[in-house]
This record gives C-alpha cells, sequence and structure tokens, in this order.
C-alpha cells in the first residue's frame, strides 16, 4: 500500500464497520475479498480450519452453505462454536470473528440453492463431501447420472445442502501497522450492545 495507512475508526455497531471495510476488500482484493477460514472442533476435539465462502451477512449474522454430513457439518452439529477469519492482503486487514453456528431457515436455503448455476446445483447431488472417493470417475459418473435425471427439470435443493448462520459474540478487527504496532479494535457481545475495546499488539 501506497497510500498512508489509518487508525481503525471504531464505529458502535461492528458491522457497520464490516461492511465498510468489506466493501473496500470487493475493490482492492486480488483474490477472492469474500474468502474466510473457518475452524471448528471434532467430537474427539481435534480442531480443523478450512476456506469457505460468505454468502450474505447482516446484524443477525454471516452466512455460509455446505453439505451439513461433511466434516465441518459434523463437527458444527457437535460444538457450534465456531471462530471465522478474514484477512485481506491488499489491505493488510483481518477480521476475526468468534460466534455461534445455527442453520439457517429452508426458505432461504432454497432461495440461495436456487440462484446457484446449473453444475453447482448437479455437484451438490453429486457430492458426498468429505466421504472417500475412490477414483476421480466415480464422480464424473455420478455428475453424469444426476444431469441425466434433472435434464429439463427444475433441480431441487438436497436435505443434506444448506446454510449455516454464524451469530457473532466477539468481533476483532486488526490493521497492519508499522513496526507490529498493530491497530486492533475488539467488540463483545452484550446483551442487545457491543462492548469496544483496543488491544495492545
Amino acid at each position: 500500500m501506497t497510500e498512508k495507512i489509518k487508525l481503525i475508526n471504531a464505529k458502535e455497531d461492528p458491522i457497520i464497520l464490516f461492511s465498510e471495510w468489506f466493501e473496500e476488500a470487493k475493490q482492492k482484493e486480488i483474490n477472492v475479498p469474500n474468502a474466510m477460514n473457518l475452524s471448528t472442533i471434532s467430537e474427539s476435539l481435534m480442531p480443523s480450519s478450512r476456506i469457505v465462502l460468505l454468502k450474505s451477512f447482516d446484524n443477525n449474522g454471516f452466512v455460509f452453505y455446505t453439505n451439513v454430513e461433511s466434516k465441518k457439518g459434523n463437527s458444527i452439529n457437535f460444538n457450534p462454536q465456531v471462530s471465522l477469519n478474514f484477512y485481506w492482503k491488499s489491505l493488510l486487514r483481518q477480521i476475526r470473528i468468534e460466534g455461534i453456528a445455527k442453520l439457517v431457515a429452508n426458505k432461504e436455503a432454497d432461495e440461495y440453492f436456487e440462484s446457484r448455476p446449473e453444475g453447482s446445483k448437479i455437484g451438490a447431488w453429486a457430492s458426498d463431501q468429505s466421504s472417500e472417493l475412490k477414483t476421480r470417475e466415480e464422480l464424473i459418473n455420478k455428475i453424469k447420472k444426476y444431469t441425466e435425471k434433472y435434464k429439463k427439470k427444475t433441480i431441487p435443493r438436497p436435505l443434506y445442502w444448506t446454510g449455516f448462520r454464524v451469530e457473532p459474540l466477539l468481533i476483532e478487527f486488526w490493521q497492519d501497522m508499522p513496526f507490529r504496532l498493530h491497530d486492533r479494535v475488539e467488540y463483545k457481545k452484550n446483551k442487545n450492545s457491543w462492548l469496544i475495546k483496543r488491544l495492545y499488539p
């Protein structure tokens, strides 16, 4: 970045600040700006992380979609306490979110599924996400099977494919600063408001 880095302009509502940063990321981040790291804990208490895509957000939380029978889905079913992390290298910014993952309403999941490309809809049916795949040909054959099955038909949403909304309990905004003296602002949920404080780097 050639422009002068500014301190975080803390708002009363972290969702407003998130929205501002996210809009900047969509303009300047050359990679996928809505990519976020989702961390979960399995039944064996093993942590696991993977990149998922943020599909929507509002005051109620941050939404992503997946197969609930996948590794991440099973982990969330065991322990819905999760964390999200956004890192935008072009902006030298990071946002860390801790919260509770809850299933979205069926209507919301249906509406999003309907908006997806046909290939993605077929993929949701063809992929037994996180299960062992003997050969790539096995997957290709399943794609052909469901492509033929739903040829010229409306492709319904599989019941195992839906969304989670992460309701935030804590949101931390991080701005890179010289000499590793980074600027950090933490928002912690307190009933219907947020407790705000700056943190040492």
